[in-house]
């Protein structure tokens, strides 16, 4: 859509004099050249981000939804550099913008969010713009001039590619509200919020045995990878996955475009996640949980992919396939250390040591006093004030319990013993 701001349409405000306007435009010609450097875009990116995080503290935390928000903020800013010095300009919703729409749609947010999350992003970008003007340009009555062209032709661009936006939004959750994966989704989600799963045979049934034990997946793609091949190539992704670990195919979710949840059913209870086969291609991720019985275990493993998946998003230098058990350390020492995450790390790293039993309370302590004193016997024992071989015979009796020796999962057992001392008994299994 052509969108033109010829200077007779300007009664809304002062007329700015002509050789100043001609000056403004050209120093936002100058600027827009400037803007496209990586550094610069970041600095965009962040600022959008702190408004829309000011306004919906939790929106962001939901990581695809994130890097939908990221890829259009930088498909908007790309487009817009590109016509901020012209008076007539045609503006179309950048396809990662529409993507973006559609993955909100699919979430189950509604329309306001959409609109809101754009005005916020509005708000940060007038915020980062005005700081900016501030420091490069002295001259008041140019950065003025600067500083309302630039407005209204963000204004403009803003309230043209909306309506191209907000369609998509529309038609899409048109689509997905007709949809059976759109109808399982949402009994997922009411699963995931603590629902109770459907009974079998009924007309929500799941087809998945939730008295199994379930590994969660989240998959998804990079946006070099367009919106209409991600989904069917995470699929069949998906189903390589199950297959690997010898499970019958997964219970699929859509979560975006660009994304995927999975539950896997499995009979094993330690299902070996190092089989689990490499993505067909370096745009495709996969997190995973670790494997949980039940329906809280289908619950706490998505938890954990979840964990797993930001960590995968956040880090330079992470693999195709990130499991939480391989990250569970930094995910708790980052934003994911709620209470239920710490309790299953005490239950998984410590294992038979865990019980309620006086013995194993007592071999807890000698472990935890051992690598309080940096694995010296002798000192240990005199901390406990028993005899060094007593100190030994406990050692022996705790690593039977955990089934391995205590140095090959030093950390972790620290880790858990350090809570154990903070919270006590309520880390403990159920006896």
């Amino acid at each position: 859509m052509r969108t033109a701001i010829p200077r007779t349409e300007r009664h809304v405000r002062e007329p700015i004099p002509a050789t100043v306007e001609d000056e403004a435009v050209a120093w936002l010609t100058a600027f827009a050249l400037r803007m496209r450097s990586e550094s610069e875009f970041e600095l965009i990116l962040s600022a959008v981000d702190a408004a829309i995080q000011e306004t919906f503290p939790h929106y962001l935390a939901d990581v695809e939804v994130h890097r939908e928000v990221r890829a259009a903020t930088r498909a908007h800013w790309l487009g817009f550099l590109a016509v901020i010095g012209r008076t007539q300009f045609e503006a179309h919703p950048p396809a990662e913008a529409v993507d973006g729409a559609r993955t909100v749609a699919r979430r189950g947010y509604g329309v306001d969010m959409l609109l809101k999350t754009y005005r916020a992003a509005q708000r940060g970008l007038w915020r980062y713009i005005t700081q900016v003007l501030h420091q490069r340009i002295p001259d008041p009555e140019l950065r003025g001039a600067v500083l309302v062209i630039f407005w209204e032709h963000s204004t403009l661009w803003l309230d043209t590619c909306l309506d191209g936006i907000v369609a998509a939004y529309m038609n899409e959750r048109e689509h997905h509200t007709r949809d059976a994966d759109a109808q399982r989704a949402e009994i997922v989600q009411a699963v995931l919020r603590g629902e109770p799963a459907p009974a079998a045979g009924s007309p929500d049934d799941l087809a998945h045995p939730m008295d199994s034990v379930h590994v969660a997946l989240i998959l998804w793609t990079d946006p070099e990878i367009p919106a209409r091949h991600a989904t069917g190539l995470l699929r069949e992704h998906a189903a390589q996955i199950a297959h690997a670990l010898g499970a019958p195919a997964p219970l699929l979710v859509s979560s975006g475009v660009h994304g995927l949840w999975a539950w896997i059913a499995t009979a094993s209870h330690a299902p070996d996640i190092a089989v689990v086969p490499v993505p067909p291609s370096a745009h495709v991720h996969v997190a995973i949980g670790t494997p949980r019985p039940g329906l809280a275990g289908f619950r706490r493993s998505h938890a954990e992919a979840c964990a797993a998946q930001r960590i995968a998003s956040s880090a330079q230098n992470a693999t195709a396939v990130t499991a939480y058990q391989d990250v569970d350390l930094v995910c708790l020492l980052t934003g994911d250390g709620d209470l239920d995450s710490v309790r299953a790390l005490v239950e998984r790293e410590l294992g038979r040591l865990a019980d309620r039993s006086e013995t194993s309370a007592r071999l807890r302590d000698t472990v935890c006093e051992y690598l309080r004193a940096g694995s010296n016997v002798d000192a240990t024992a005199h901390r406990l004030g028993v005899h060094g071989n007593t100190v030994r015979y406990r050692l022996k009796q705790a690593e039977r319990r955990l089934g391995h020796a205590i140095e090959s999962r030093r950390v972790h057992i620290e880790l858990a013993l350090r809570c154990l001392e903070v919270y006590g008994g309520e880390l403990l299994p159920a006896p």
